[in-house]
């Protein structure tokens, strides 16, 4: 049989990639993948590919990132990486993607790109509200946006806090009222490595299910994830796995949690007590001085914040 090289069509969601880094870790020097967001394999032997994609955050960064993309050659083993519902309601995303890629995950990482953007007296948090994307729409998935905005009311009292999204007109949008923060990103100012960086170097993450979260993860900084609905597809058993290292995350899962797989469901985001237990593992995990960034918290109250061109709300 040829030695012919690997190809992989790999996902197109910065989520799903991060997840997929584990397993590609795990294939031969030389591979090809098929991705929007080539710089989270810069640091391994294998070769991105242009997706051509339509999709808007992905396309806007293939588009701007100085990343080299490759040909891939014309004789190839093709593996296409995937999960849809009937995978879901089986396992996890790693489950999936174990048979997908025919092999264990490594450990879930990402690459270093550099020293914290970011200065401020008081240590970072970052938050992530509640949005709806027109050309994926997932309104269900969302929590209530009133926990997001708790939560972050929190938050400003020990860390001064960074809220990113992505949002345009007619194509992503946040829903309710926004989390309170100290600087919003809101436009897509960050590009990715920049976002890599704020989340590692960030003393704690809140973040509905999403992108964050595997991130998070894999730069072992604590996050908080306040889930909403469509558990079918979100769980946090479905979202992690037990190959990846837990220890640092916290959920809030809504009383009567729905595990509707549908995206425009009403499901039921009550969560009693939010405020209570968020607290308690923040102090836990965080502030209590065993979670990433122990010994840096002064009880500073200055919420100064500096990065070239970004002023503070």
């Amino acid at each position: 049989m040829l030695n012919v090289p690997l190809f992989i069509e790999g996902m197109l969601g910065m989520g799903d990639n991060i997840y997929q880094r584990a397993f590609v870790k795990q294939l031969p020097a030389g591979t090809y993948i098929r991705t929007a967001w080539p710089e989270l394999y810069e640091d391994l032997p294998v070769l991105p590919v242009r997706s051509f994609t339509t999709l808007r955050t992905q396309r806007k960064n293939e588009y701007r990132t100085q990343a080299a993309f490759h040909l891939p050659p014309d004789m190839r083993q093709t593996k296409r990486i995937f999960y849809g519902p009937d995978h879901l309601r089986r396992g996890s995303i790693f489950d999936a993607m174990r048979q997908q890629f025919g092999t264990e995950p490594s450990e879930l990482d990402l690459p270093s790109y550099g020293p914290a953007e970011f200065t401020s007296e008081k240590p970072i948090a970052v938050i992530r509200p509640a949005t709806v994307r027109s050309e994926w729409r997932s309104d269900s998935r969302n929590p209530d946006p009133d926990y997001l905005l708790q939560a972050s009311r929190l938050l400003r009292k020990h860390f001064c806090v960074i809220s990113v999204a992505d949002l345009q007109e007619g194509e992503e949008w946040s829903v309710g009222e926004l989390p309170e923060a100290d600087l919003r990103m809101h436009s897509g100012q960050l590009n990715f490595k920049s976002l890599m960086r704020l989340i590692e170097h960030a003393a704690v993450v809140v973040t509905p299910v999403g992108w964050a979260l595997p991130a998070a993860i894999a730069y072992k900084t604590p996050v908080y994830v306040v889930a909403g609905g469509r558990g079918g597809h979100n769980a946090p058993e479905i979202v992690t796995d037990p190959a990846m290292d837990l220890s640092r995350v916290g959920w809030a899962i809504p009383d009567n949690y729905c595990r509707c797989e549908a995206w425009d469901h009403h499901c039921d985001k009550r969560i009693s007590n939010f405020s209570d237990k968020f607290e308690a593992w923040l102090h836990e995990v965080v502030l209590s001085g065993t979670g990433k960034r122990a010994g840096i918290f002064t009880g500073a109250r200055d919420r100064t914040l500096s990065r070239s061109g970004i002023t503070p709300v």
